[in-house]
């Protein structure tokens, strides 16, 4: 009893325990936003086919490694089809991010100030929205943090495990291989070409194996004009070009992330004296840990700022990570400032972190509900809904809706339903269903509906709310 005692007041087996938790809480949550394709419709598909590789259907296929729906199927076929395995999948990724922000904790602030770093990551509002889905990002968060504990400690076994999953995950993944691989370029190119190079070597063969083989059974890398995702590749001009500067100086701004540039302007006011002194031990951080953070802000930025719409937060999720363990090293190691300073500094970003799940858009502002846990309502409100058109005896085929909601119950909770919403149009639906999670609804629309329809059903769950409206027209 003693023992177990003693090992529950273990910081990281509490944390460790409280992933458990939260994964228990969202276990029986619905598919939502982008997981309904890579995730959902990408199970199905090598589910359907007895775990088969083969090409996905062009409907579905992203360019991206469809390696989480090959993972979700094989799950699937062993634990049985249903949106707890999906979610008790994602528990081992959650723990890894656990261990190996503990890790690098101990590597940037020393054993003392390890436990800080970890409600300051796993609070943030995109990694904990991400969290509670089946999301190929957590995947993703797990091998980057295992990339950059292996590349700040030298430890080839962790960047050959880091990198060979971010190549595995997603194109992003691999921009993220690339970043780090030039960022060890800079920094220590004699250690990368006579000891680190081997470790890159399997996730670089995995990235090439896949987009050779995607090219030559699909006949396009990353996307097509066909494909229905070609509108946010498309080029942007020069004015949507500045456009897209100042959504991307907002997505470092957004869900509390200015409290942490708060905090940087102030420390580095406090040590102006210092901090451009060439001396090493005046910089309160790593120089690798910040060459590391230029090169992913720089590459990751590029595609935001080129093309249409690839801006959504967790696109810059490796930036953010980070970025937090930027601000913490630098709070860790500022040595004039006090630990009582230090300890405030940190609880304050952590708190101000924590609320940005609490941040909602006003209806008509687009936001990126999958980067938050503001999204967790609308899966009951979506619920309900259905419900109440099911005891009005309304078809669902006859009811418009938009984005995420365009899919059927089998896609979005496994039900087995293959009944799917019509996209809206307001000459040929006799209801229409809107909820402020859609993006493409504005508030236009919804001033609409309100004059010109009939409101037949409205709920309200948190920051979260659905309405069903009818045709003016249609009988009561």
């Amino acid at each position: 009893m003693y023992n177990v005692q003693r090992l529950m007041r273990h910081p990281l087996l509490l944390f460790l325990l409280c992933a458990v938790g939260f994964t228990w809480v969202v276990r029986d949550d619905p598919f939502f936003w982008d997981t309904i394709q890579l995730a959902s419709k990408h199970a199905h598909f090598f589910y359907g086919n007895n775990g088969a590789w083969e090409i996905l259907p062009p409907d579905i296929d992203s360019g991206h490694p469809p390696v989480l729906g090959y993972y979700l199927a094989a799950l699937w076929h062993i634990f049985g089809k249903n949106l707890a395995t999906g979610h008790w999948g994602m528990l081992p990724f959650l723990w890894a991010i656990i261990w190996l922000l503990y890790r690098l904790g101990k590597r940037l602030g020393g054993t003392i100030w390890a436990w800080w770093l970890l409600p300051l990551v796993l609070l943030d509002p995109v990694l904990l929205g991400q969290s509670a889905m089946v999301s190929p990002d957590t995947m993703l968060a797990a091998f980057f943090l295992c990339a950059v504990e292996g590349a700040l400690g030298r430890n080839k076994l962790l960047i050959t495990i880091g990198i060979a999953g971010l190549c595995a995950i997603s194109m992003r993944g691999m921009m993220c291989t690339g970043a780090l691989f030039i960022a060890l370029l800079l920094y220590d190119r004699k250690a990368l070409q006579h000891n680190l190079l081997a470790a890159f070597l399997p996730g670089f063969s995995i990235a090439a194996a896949f987009l050779l083989w995607h090219w030559q059974a699909a006949g396009w890398i990353g996307y097509h004009a066909g494909s229905p995702w070609a509108p946010a590749f498309s080029a942007a001009g020069f004015t949507e070009m500045m456009r897209n500067v100042a959504v991307l100086a907002w997505r470092w701004l957004d869900f509390g992330r200015i409290a942490e540039w708060i905090a940087v302007a102030v420390l580095l006011w406090y040590g102006k004296k210092h901090f451009w002194d060439n001396r090493i031990q005046s910089r309160p951080f790593e120089s690798m840990l910040f060459l590391l953070l230029v090169c992913h802000f720089v590459l990751l930025s590029i595609s935001a700022i080129r093309y249409h719409n690839l801006s959504a937060h967790r696109y810059f999720l490796p930036i953010f990570l980070l970025f937090h363990l930027f601000v913490f090293q630098w709070v860790v190691k500022t040595l004039t400032l006090r630990p009582i300073f230090k300890k405030g500094i940190l609880t304050a970003l952590s708190v101000s972190l924590a609320l940005g799940n609490f941040q909602v858009y006003p209806h008509g502002i687009s936001m990126d509900w999958d980067s938050t846990l503001a999204h967790l309502p609308y899966h009951a409100v979506r619920a309900d809904a259905v419900v109440f058109l099911q005891q009005q005896q309304i078809p669902l085929s006859e009811v418009g809706t938009a984005f995420p909601g365009l899919n059927t119950g089998e896609n979005i909770q496994l039900d087995g339903d293959q009944a799917t919403f019509a996209a809206i149009d307001t000459h040929s639906n006799a209801y229409i269903f809107i909820s402020n999670v859609f993006n493409d609804v504005s508030k236009e629309q919804r001033l609409d509906y309100r004059r010109n329809w009939r409101l037949i059903w409205h709920q309200e769950r948190g920051p979260v709310w659905g309405e069903i409206y009818a045709r003016s027209d249609t009988p009561r």
